[in-house]
């Protein structure tokens, strides 16, 4: 018989680790609490004539662990360089490319580059504290806050400034540059979820630990006993003790969930009449909110004419101050900040505001590590047989935040999975084979299969 293993959250972590699991020969089920798969993927086919994004979009670089699944499925993809294709707004106000902005302006530069000066962090450091004590100017301060700090998905004062150096060591640059999924990111999703057995609108809302056992509780109800169990819910769903675990978490796993915040994080998606920009420009570094602009129309072959779509991204506390507006307003809000940047304001013909905070089995954007928590994420991904960890947050501060990250915990989560089931096998048929001894101590040991 099978062991039965169930993982929590169908986001890709979670059908990573099913799927590793699944191809090892064993038979999980997957429970996801939304109506649908993906977790923070999310693609509306609707909205233009090509997909947009309203979730994660960017496949990272040149060696993430997405790039198994595109070439797998065949999945054409569009790079984004971040050079002569995107506009910057400078601290004097100029209005250049990336490339002449880092070519002309040091300071500039250096918050692309990251050359900084090997000087470690101080405890409990936030990243702005040790960028202001290693001579960083105010102006760029600021760069980061647009920029570095609103990629991560939360304000400086709450990134801590070990967990930033750490990610920067292990290869953070934007040099690599970023892929867009053109078919959507969600067929990435859909691909390593095929032939899995995926029940949506399954929340788990309490997972007990019973002897050898984990016993479910879904949507407070229905029960279901399994051998082992992988948790993916995001940082923000675990803090709100949504599920309930007895015997209580140990002071590990409290621990690191005191340590990891997750980011506010939204998405104001328009689709102009016109275009704003000329054809050789995907996106906008601004110095108004959103600070981060870019179209999921540039250099894809479903546009037509009547594609023009552009998505502001902001987290932090400029996501704070639009999330305190109604969404319409939030949505001009925004779009106040695009006119101030390209001297006009375009007409709109479609637009919709997406908030990760206010999603209930996601409650924000990504995780961070908070000042003085380093190591939080590794903690939070330590095993508890027969209780195990993934999802973003349990990944290195290499690939936090991110959905290669998240794949590459759900494949090491099933490589744990399998190796503890190996060994409660195992120990399970010495108990047995002890008892058979004693009822029949003449049958010789050889005779055991």
């Amino acid at each position: 018989m099978k062991p039965r293993v169930a993982v929590l959250g169908a986001g890709a972590a979670g059908l990573s680790a099913a799927r590793g699991l699944h191809d090892a020969g064993l038979a999980p089920v997957v429970l996801e609490a939304s109506e649908r798969v993906g977790g923070r993927v999310r693609t509306d086919r609707a909205f233009a004539a090509h997909p947009v994004e309203l979730g994660a979009e960017f496949v990272h670089g040149e060696d993430a662990a997405t790039w198994r699944w595109i070439r797998e499925l065949e999945l054409a993809t569009f790079r984004w360089g971040k050079q002569g294709d995107s506009m910057v707004r400078l601290e004097d106000g100029a209005w250049m490319t990336m490339t002449e902005a880092r070519a002309t302006r040091p300071d500039f530069d250096q918050t692309r580059s990251w050359n900084l000066p090997d000087e470690p962090p101080l405890p409990n450091e936030s990243w702005r504290s040790y960028l202001v004590r290693i001579g960083f100017t105010p102006a760029q301060l600021r760069y980061v806050k647009r920029s570095w700090a609103n990629a991560c998905g939360e304000s400086m004062r709450f990134l801590s400034a070990a967990a930033m150096l750490e990610a920067l060591a292990g290869g953070w640059r934007d040099k690599r540059g970023d892929y867009r999924v053109l078919s959507g990111y969600d067929a990435v999703v859909t691909g390593i979820a095929a032939g899995l057995d995926v029940r949506t609108e399954h929340p788990v809302t309490r997972v007990e630990r019973s002897g050898r056992a984990v016993g479910l509780t879904i949507a407070d109800r229905e029960q279901l006993e399994v051998d082992a169990v992988v948790v993916t819910a995001p940082v923000g769903v675990l803090q709100s003790n949504s599920i309930d675990f007895a015997p209580e978490l140990p002071e590990g796993k409290r621990l690191a969930l005191r340590g990891l915040r997750m980011g506010p994080v939204i998405k104001l998606v328009y689709r102009f009449a016109t275009p704003i920009l000329p054809p050789d420009i995907m996106a906008v570094y601004s110095a108004k909110v959103p600070p981060m602009w870019w179209s999921p129309s540039f250099g894809h072959p479903a546009a037509d004419d009547r594609s023009c779509v552009w998505t502001g991204f902001v987290s932090g506390d400029g996501a704070m101050d639009l999330l305190a507006l109604e969404p319409d307003e939030a949505l001009e809000r925004a779009l106040d900040g695009l006119e101030a940047e390209i001297g006009e304001r375009p007409e709109v013909l479609d637009a919709q505001l997406v908030s990760w905070p206010d999603e209930p089995w996601i409650r924000g954007g990504y995780s961070v590590t908070l000042p003085g928590h380093e190591g939080a994420r590794a903690l939070l991904a330590e095993a508890t047989p027969p209780v195990f960890w993934a999802g973003e947050a349990t990944a290195a501060e290499t690939g936090a935040a991110t959905v290669h990250g998240a794949i590459d915990t759900g494949v090491r989560a099933a490589g744990e999975v399998q190796a503890f089931l190996r060994r409660d096998r195992r120990s399970r048929d010495r108990i047995a084979w002890t008892a058979f001894e004693a009822l029949h101590p003449t049958v010789p040991r050889s005779a055991r299969v």
